[in-house]
């Protein structure tokens, strides 16, 4: 401000001269204070977007304007200053307007902002629960049909080895002959008596022994010409 006043003295000086008559001096003296005058009523309006109405109010009407708000939304009237917030200004931040110039804001109710955020949380909480689902379900699709491919490979593999199996000839199993139980040969000894078989110094003879026989063992003991 303090700029656009010596700017404004200056371009007075510039036209009107530093050494005219009296009359001169006089007018360019009138035109520097009507300069001064309404350069020292204006203001500078700033920003006050965001703020709650009355803080907004106080700043605004400490630089001598006057302020009127609005509901944007439910068109409600107005009590309680602090419980609204500024969302719109009709005079834009820094704009040079006359002191006593009234500056229109839009409000809304703080009430509405909350109810607003909540409802945006739950849409954005819904869309993330939703999209949860939608992932868990295609994970799972996937992992059945992971699971069916390596179900189908593996039993086409266990075809495949069974037919390879069955292409191969098997040797044919040999089977043990039966065995014949083997009749004790013949003895060639042989004793008439027990009298012959003492002499040959084979008594006793036992059952299985070379010249045994039954008529050598008359008590069926199972040895020959014990007695």
């Amino acid at each position: 401000m303090k700029k656009t006043l010596a700017l404004v003295v200056l371009t007075v000086l510039m036209l009107t001269g530093c050494g005219g008559k009296q009359s001169t001096a006089t007018a360019t003296g009138t035109a520097t204070a009507t300069a001064v005058a309404a350069v020292a009523d204006t203001v500078t309006v700033p920003s006050v977007l965001g703020l709650t109405l009355d803080k907004a109010t106080e700043q605004l009407e400490d630089l001598g304007l006057e302020v009127k708000a609005k509901d944007t939304v439910d068109d409600k009237s107005i009590f309680s200053k602090k419980n609204w917030q500024v969302t719109s200004q009709d005079t834009a931040e820094g704009a040079q307007v006359a002191k006593d110039s009234t500056v229109h804001l839009g409000v809304k109710s703080l009430e509405k902002i909350a109810a607003e955020k909540a409802a945006a949380d739950k849409a954005s909480a819904d869309k993330a629960a939703a999209e949860k689902v939608t992932g868990d379900k295609a994970a799972a699709e996937k992992a059945a049909a992971d699971k069916a491919a390596a179900d189908a490979a593996a039993a086409k593999l266990a075809a495949e080895q069974a037919a390879a199996q069955q292409a191969v000839p098997q040797a044919p199993v040999q089977q043990a002959a039966p065995q014949v139980p083997v009749a004790p040969a013949p003895s060639s000894v042989q004793y008439a008596n027990c009298t012959a078989a003492r002499a040959a110094g084979a008594a006793p003879i036992y059952a299985g022994a070379p010249g045994y026989g039954k008529h050598l063992d008359r008590d069926g003991d199972g040895v020959g010409c014990d007695k």
